[in-house]
């Protein structure tokens, strides 16, 4: 079953060539902030990035320290707790001390206070249960995910496919959809038809169940990540989709201060590999 967006992020075996960018006013230029991190369900440790924008010619990136990160948590009694407040820091990403673990049907959300007491909270997001896949089929003419989809929800799925050839990772490849058309059936399919890879050894594929926020995200990124490449003609690495981080993709980050969308997003989702071998 197709996808109503369905776009393709390939990490390796693409060499672009040419290099076109445009060098912004610098006077008309301001650095915002750019947060991305994940809860992921099960036992994980919390991570988050936290940068400043810079101009397109600056290929340094700008790591913000010194933030004070909490991690929240509420739970099907309507008890708010903290899930964790300890975090290490190293070139502008936080990691929490201990993992901590995510349960389905709780709500999480994380709130950032900076140095200069700016501070951003996330939107708070429901915990979305484990997608089972039942089978991985690959072929000539599509890449094909058979899958249980829950009922009585409308679900968002990034779904990640890593294919492996001689032992090494020879293609990555990203695909957005959601449930429209195969809400509760125990046997979904997903076909993806836009790259191959001949003879894989096997293919590792995992399926993320989003809140619609992220799923938001995610298009929005990928949308840009394509225009990018396609505008600019180079693109060293598009597995770098922040770096520096994108200007433009504002997510489920609110600043405090003033109720408006900062840039980036805190993702509260879960994933579980399948993996087949030929």
């Amino acid at each position: 079953m197709k996808s109503i967006k369905n776009i393709s992020i390939v990490v390796l075996l693409i060499t672009f060539t040419s290099c076109v960018k445009e060098v912004p006013n610098a006077s008309n230029y301001e650095p915002q902030v750019f947060i991305s991190g994940f809860l992921l369900g099960g036992s994980h440790y919390v991570n988050v990035k936290i940068q400043r924008t810079v101009p397109v010619n600056v290929t340094t990136s700008e790591y913000i320290s010194n933030a004070q990160i909490t991690v929240f948590t509420k739970h099907s009694t309507g008890a708010t707790t903290v899930l964790t407040d300890d975090f290490n820091y190293s070139n502008g990403n936080y990691r929490s001390a201990d993992m901590v673990v995510g349960d389905v049907g709780s709500t999480y959300w994380v709130e950032i206070e900076l140095e200069d007491g700016t501070i951003y909270k996330s939107d708070e997001e429901v915990l979305k249960e484990e997608i089972t896949i039942q089978d991985v089929e690959i072929t000539k003419d599509y890449n094909r995910v058979i899958f249980s989809d829950p009922e009585d929800d409308t679900n968002f799925y990034l779904i990640n496919y890593l294919f492996y050839k001689n032992g090494r990772l020879a293609l990555e490849i990203n695909n957005l959809t959601n449930d429209v058309l195969f809400n509760g059936n125990e046997n979904a399919i997903f076909d993806s038809t836009e790259f191959f890879i001949d003879n894989p050894d096997e293919v590792h594929v995992a399926i993320a169940n989003l809140n619609y926020n992220t799923y938001q995200f995610y298009f929005n990124q990928f949308e840009q990540l394509e225009s990018q490449i396609t505008n600019s003609g180079s693109e060293d690495d598009p597995g770098q989709l922040f770096w520096p981080p994108p200007a433009n993709l504002t997510g489920n980050i609110i600043k405090i201060s003033d109720d408006t969308r900062a840039l980036g997003f805190f993702g509260i989702q879960s994933s579980k590999q399948f993996v087949k071998v030929f």
